[in-house]
């Protein structure tokens, strides 16, 4: 291991905790990596919440359902990625009644559970199962007049009927012209608009109708999309939007690299023109969420990785960069155990 990296060693118990967090989420890591995170003294479940990723290798959950811990074993199952003969090598093993009771709901738990997000996010219920909406245009427009007036602060779900009627682009066209203001965000939640309906509604002065138009339509515009990213951090109903929208600019964003706007600023790292040297540029900016994307990015260099790796506001994000040789994240695991070993921690 390269001197360099020594200067890990000085590292406190609080900033080793975010290593183990990160090191759990770092897609280079090798399985004896994440095998060995389960031997680093935990003081909460969430230190193995990686157990939860839906690409955790196999042999990493071999080695949690066989693990003495029970916890570990249990976070295994709760992560919902066993496979059918993981499942029956963990039932297989000797435990007592309880443990074998646990493990019985949780699997019945995983085999229930619903996926997320669920359809229909967003969208208010009807009032009743045979509720049907409105026919004509006509009555489109009785039914939008008859709607809800709201304040743009008010936090609103999708009117049913509007939502019924996402399919008709003219009734479309006609309920994004309306005067009401959860009309129109209604419409934007739409999955597809026609583009005359998208480009009225990116005009609108409601920024809540552009950010439903952003999670809910495939057609929203790369310009609404990078409008609504300069201040929106997204949500846990319509997760990694709008960043992963299939519209979101790709190119020509390293001219955001000196924008006053750090959610915009971080966003040069991801054009294929950005440098490392841009990346170690920013390993040193002013912005926290601007030095974690520097912090997570491989081909930020050796010296600032360090540095932000022994940053307590930075070394979670620094934990979960591929580019860390395995030798160094094996290394930094065992500083992690004698640090969260000491008294106090």
């Amino acid at each position: 291991m390269d001197d360099i990296w020594r200067a890990l060693d000085a590292a406190t118990g609080d900033t080793t905790l975010r290593w183990v967090l990160g090191l759990g989420y770092n897609k280079g890591a090798p399985d004896e990596v994440l095998i060995g995170l389960f031997d680093v003294r935990r003081r909460q479940s969430f230190q193995l919440g990686f157990l939860y990723r839906k690409d955790v290798p196999s042999g990493v959950l071999d080695a949690a359902i066989g693990h003495p811990d029970r916890m570990v074993r249990f976070l295994a199952a709760e992560g919902g990625n066993l496979s059918t003969a993981q499942w029956d090598r963990l039932f297989a093993d000797p435990a007592d009644e309880k443990t074998r009771t646990i493990l019985a709901e949780l699997h019945e738990e995983v085999a229930t559970r619903e996926p997320w997000p669920p359809k229909g996010i967003g969208i208010s219920n009807p009032p009743h199962p045979d509720a049907t909406p409105p026919a004509t245009l006509a009555e489109i427009a009785r039914w939008a007049e008859a709607a809800e007036d709201i304040s743009p602060d008010d936090r609103t779900r999708a009117l049913w009927w509007v939502a019924a009627l996402h399919d008709d682009p003219d009734a479309m066209r006609q309920l994004a012209a309306s005067p009401k203001l959860l009309v129109r965000r209604s419409v934007a939640r739409a999955q597809h608009l026609p583009p005359d309906v998208v480009d009225r509604l990116a005009h609108d002065e409601d920024r809540v109708v552009h950010l439903f138009l952003s999670e809910s339509c495939d057609d929203a515009t790369p310009e609404v999309l990078l409008s609504v990213w300069s201040w929106w951090h997204g949500s846990f109903s319509f997760p990694g939007r709008v960043r992963n929208h299939p519209n979101f600019p790709k190119n020509g964003l390293v001219r955001l690299a000196d924008d006053p706007n750090p959610r915009l600023r971080l966003l040069a790292l991801t054009d294929k023109a950005s440098t490392p040297e841009l990346v170690d540029q920013f390993a040193d900016d002013p912005d926290p969420q601007v030095r974690n994307a520097a912090a997570a990015d491989p081909r930020i260099s050796p010296a600032p990785l360090v540095r932000l790796l022994l940053d307590e506001r930075t070394a979670r994000s620094a934990a979960q960069n591929p580019g860390i040789p395995a030798s160094v994240m094996r290394h930094m695991i065992e500083v992690a155990k004698r640090a969260l070993a000491a008294p106090g921690k």
